[in-house]
């Protein structure tokens, strides 16, 4: 999180039991006296050992709230890790947030593969596949962040009217830091780039961060070709292909979403929960 650091004000807090052992740690973030764990990060929540008794849990989450409570602290908003990025603790901070009466207020809907059985895409995958590899097309990773970063910063702004969450140089930054976690995989048709795709690596998941088609590309189906050749050279436990939703979960993407689904897809959800920490005093 250091290279945006400047955008949020941290509020990260460590939790310790009576003899000072360090039980939990709760990335968090604060602005307007609303602290979101984090503000910063695609998800957040509690991190604890495995195999932590529910009820500690349950008293850990009560100890933030209290914490919060006292440092003037008016709304908590919990972002729950997604089950395939979790590798070591269960679902134990979810029940926490029931019992402790908190409220969903947001549920982002994405998209998955699990890899515990082979791998098969709808035909029209397939066929569009066939278009590009028709094409000449090749598919191999790059380090031409520029390109790749351009055509998706137009694509963003002509067709949406947005611009990429990470600038340019953000991107870069994130690159050179993370060589073996983050990697740009682009769509070639003699030497030019037509499409890519930026991934995230985790021991567990390769999550499609940005993807982009150029006009040329999306003639010749390269995105396709280029979201293929990832899925089936990784063999991480699962892919996820990221959100179709927006405005809080209550708008989906049904474009987005069905291109997704046609490479065999399922739904996977993150959810997003609040406590009015003032609403009882």
């Amino acid at each position: 999180m250091e290279y945006h650091r400047d955008r949020f004000t941290d509020f990260s807090l460590i939790i310790e039991d009576q003899n000072n052992n360090i039980v939990a740690l709760f990335p968090a973030s604060i602005a307007n006296n609303i602290v979101s764990s984090h503000a910063g990060l695609t998800f957040g929540g509690l991190l604890y050992k495995k195999r932590t008794f529910v009820q500690k849990v349950i008293a850990i989450l009560s100890a933030v709230e209290q914490f919060c409570l006292n440092e003037g602290v008016q709304k908590i908003v919990y972002k729950v890790i997604p089950y395939i990025y979790k590798s070591e603790q269960g679902e134990e901070d979810q029940y926490a947030l029931f019992m402790n009466d908190w409220k969903l207020i947001r549920r982002d809907f994405s998209t998955i593969i699990k890899r515990d059985t082979p791998f098969v895409p709808d035909r029209s995958r397939r066929k569009n596949n066939k278009i590009a590899l028709h094409q000449n097309i090749e598919i191999q990773p790059s380090d031409d962040i520029v390109t790749f970063w351009n055509l998706l910063n137009n694509n963003l702004t002509t067709r949406h009217q947005v611009a990429p969450t990470h600038s340019l140089k953000e991107l870069q930054f994130l690159m050179d830091q993370f060589p073996e976690n983050i990697k740009l995989i682009g769509g070639f048709k003699d030497g030019k780039m037509l499409a890519g795709a930026i991934v995230f690596l985790t021991p567990y998941v390769c999550k499609f961060q940005y993807s982009v088609n150029s006009l040329e590309g999306r003639e010749f189906k390269v995105l396709d070709a280029v979201f293929l050749s990832i899925i089936n050279e990784n063999k991480r436990s699962y892919i996820d292909f990221g959100h179709s939703s927006e405005n809080d979960g209550k708008y989906l993407n049904e474009g987005l979403s069905k291109f997704k689904f046609y490479f065999n897809g399922e739904a996977s959800v993150c959810d997003f929960y609040e406590k009015d920490l003032t609403a009882n005093l």
